[in-house]
């Protein structure tokens, strides 16, 4: 009998507590996932702790970690909330979750927020507080050689290039769009790759840069790859102007499952129009899965 291959999905429902009014990263968007799968019988959520003191000063420095865990700082986009350390470091919890269960050969996805891409190793931004995809990649290292990272969301992962930015054992690589919040990722250098698409990109012309960044990945032959996967690139999205309709989430999946063959975790990141984030998430699973499936 031929195993049905699933990807594993991480969820903590204390991650739809906080919340900050009238902020486009709210509790609805994770919720609208979560529920979409319930309702197509993916009710199978497995659980995971808060990321360690320890792993998270391998990333940022203790006066970030300081800052955040204070409550000391302000930043227009990037709410100070009450206990938001126990939710920011919940949610790199989450990242590196799944990254261990990709590393036992599993692939899985991290439904977890607050997202984590905009931020540094000093520095918070663009509603992240640590970087959930750079804990979970150096948590990678300890383990193994090479790890490649594919950031999908529509906003360039600025903090995610900055800390590994000259690290030989990473590839950094960014499909974004410009302008766009923060304006960086114009330009490749090193070992961060950047593609940046106009606004009013469609995926019949996205998918030509996806085509080059899955090459450059499949060059570096990585052991793992972890996605920073956001839906920001969504037609209906209230923060940009790509054209993405629910669908081309699959095709996206199938692109990405049939063109790399090392373990994959999965990163959810931005992506803030409620209506469609939960059949744009299904819509991307279905097509890892079927294509996993037949492949596998």
């Amino acid at each position: 009998m031929v195993k049905n291959i699933i990807m594993e999905i991480f969820f903590r429902k204390e991650l739809l507590e906080y919340r900050e009014p009238e902020h486009p990263e709210c509790p609805q968007r994770l919720s609208a996932i979560v529920n979409f799968l319930e309702k197509k019988g993916k009710k199978q959520l497995h659980s995971f702790e808060q990321v360690s003191e320890t792993l998270l000063l391998e990333v940022h420095s203790q006066r970030l970690v300081n800052m955040v865990k204070n409550n000391n700082f302000f930043d227009p986009d990037t709410p100070n909330i009450p206990d938001i350390y126990f939710y920011a470091c919940l949610s790199a919890g989450g990242a590196v979750a799944a990254a261990q269960s990709a590393l036992d050969r599993r692939d899985a996805c991290a439904l977890i927020r607050p997202p984590g891409h905009h931020a540094g190793k000093d520095f918070l931004g663009g509603f992240c507080y640590f970087n959930n995809m750079a804990i979970a990649a150096t948590h990678c290292l300890k383990t193994v050689k090479k790890v490649a990272i594919l950031d999908l969301d529509g906003h360039h992962g600025n903090g995610t290039e900055s800390i590994f930015k000259d690290v030989d054992r990473v590839i950094f690589v960014s499909i974004h769009q410009h302008p766009a919040y923060p304006g960086t990722g114009l330009v490749s250098f090193s070992n961060c790759y950047n593609f940046p698409v106009k606004p009013n990109t469609a995926f019949s012309d996205y998918k030509i840069f996806l085509v080059e960044a899955i090459g450059l990945i499949r060059r570096f032959a990585p052991d793992i790859l972890g996605i920073s996967l956001g839906f920001d690139t969504h037609l209906d999205d209230p923060l940009l102007q790509l054209r993405f309709v629910d669908s081309d989430y699959y095709h996206m999946a199938k692109m990405i499952a049939s063109g790399v063959s090392c373990p994959v975790f999965i990163v959810l990141e931005g992506g803030y129009d409620i209506a469609s984030i939960g059949n744009s998430f299904f819509c991307f699973l279905s097509g890892w899965e079927k294509t996993k499936n037949r492949n596998g």
